[in-house]
C-alpha cells in the first residue's frame, strides 16, 4: 500500500527533525514546491469537480451534457465519475488507487 502525500511528507518532517545540520546541503526547491502546491490545488479541483457533477446529475443532466462541459465524450466523464457520484443522492464513493 502506498503512502498519501502527506504521509510522505510527515515522514519527511521526522526524518529532518533527526538529521545532522552539518550534513545538509543547501538546494533550491523551488520546483518542487510549485509541484506539491499544484497537487494540491488539483486535489481541491477535483473534489468540487465531483461536487459538481453530483449536481448536475441531481439536476437531471445528462452525461453527454457533463461530458461537453468537461471536454470529453460522455463515456470519460461517466467512467471518471460515475463511481463517485450516485445521482439523486448525496453518496459519493471513492475512487481506487
Amino acid at each position: 500500500m502506498s503512502l498519501t502525500r502527506a504521509q510522505r511528507a510527515e515522514a519527511l518532517e521526522e526524518w529532518a527533525d533527526r538529521v545532522d545540520p552539518a550534513d545538509l546541503v543547501e538546494a533550491d526547491t523551488a520546483s518542487l514546491r510549485l509541484i506539491s502546491e499544484l497537487a494540491t490545488r488539483r486535489d481541491t479541483i477535483d473534489e468540487e469537480l465531483v461536487e459538481a457533477v453530483r449536481s448536475a446529475r441531481v439536476e437531471g443532466r445528462s452525461w453527454s451534457m457533463i461530458g461537453a462541459m468537461l471536454g470529453v465524450s460522455k463515456q470519460a466523464a461517466q467512467r471518471k465519475y460515475g463511481p463517485r457520484v450516485v445521482a439523486g443522492t448525496t453518496e459519493t464513493v471513492e475512487p481506487r488507487r
